[in-house]
């Protein structure tokens, strides 16, 4: 599966997730408008993301093989967009994922996209400085290769069955927690915000292959993750 295909099916199932965001924006605009005419500001945003994942249960048949396993820290890039009103505010990040790890003469490599949606309720909001706190819902696709370094492809001979030594697996976890945001506008061409948040992933996330039957699967069920990140505004 590549990035692209990653991508398709991330937005198939967030199609939800996206509604729901203009929903809550709706409502936050109808409570504002019964006390002030001010309107909610809209951002385009970009920055990184810091996933500190819960030790995998792929982890250990990988261990078993004297594979390497995957990272715990994964870096995200992402971009999107952020309302942010009098009372409500909230985003929506489209995350990349790349990391890879190495034990031996064998590396794997995790790509994914996560979508990311928040919805906050703004404790402090004062000219220069916003305080911001509510639930985070993210959903990760998620693609895990693991392969020998040393492979030779002949292409006189393209037959998969004589081009072994990488195995390619896939899952997908919906999350959801806590989060927490502190708004910085130094001034009005620099603005910058730092996240933090706690996501329960509550889907079983079974790892799966576009091009095998798994025999002996594992569930990433119950594998929670703390999410820090900086974006700029």
């Amino acid at each position: 599966m590549n990035k692209i295909t990653l991508i398709k099916v991330n937005m198939r199932n967030f199609k939800v997730l996206i509604a729901l965001f203009f929903i809550s924006w709706s409502f936050a605009q109808e409570k504002e408008g019964t006390t002030t005419p001010e309107k909610p500001k809209f951002y385009f945003t970009y920055g990184l993301n810091a996933q500190v994942q819960d030790e995998l249960s792929i982890d250990k048949k990988l261990k078993v093989a004297g594979l390497p396993e995957v990272n715990s820290f994964t870096p995200e890039f992402f971009i999107g967009m952020t309302m942010f009103g009098k009372k409500y505010s909230g985003d929506i990040d489209f995350g990349f994922l790349n990391s890879k790890n190495e034990a031996g003469n064998n590396e794997n490599r995790y790509i994914g996209f996560t979508t990311r949606l928040r919805v906050h309720y703004n404790l402090i909001n004062k000219e220069k400085v916003a305080f911001t706190t509510g639930l985070n819902f993210s959903n990760t696709t998620g693609e895990l290769v693991v392969f020998t370094k040393n492979n030779v492809i002949d292409l006189n001979d393209l037959t998969p069955a004589n081009n072994v030594g990488n195995l390619s697996l896939r899952n997908n976890l919906f999350f959801v927690g806590p989060s927490a945001s502190l708004y910085l506008f130094n001034n009005k061409s620099t603005k910058l915000r730092l996240n933090v948040g706690y996501e329960f992933a509550f889907t079983n996330g079974k790892w799966k292959s576009d091009y095998a039957d798994v025999n002996n699967t594992v569930k990433e069920q119950g594998n929670n993750r703390f999410v820090f990140g900086i974006t700029l505004l």
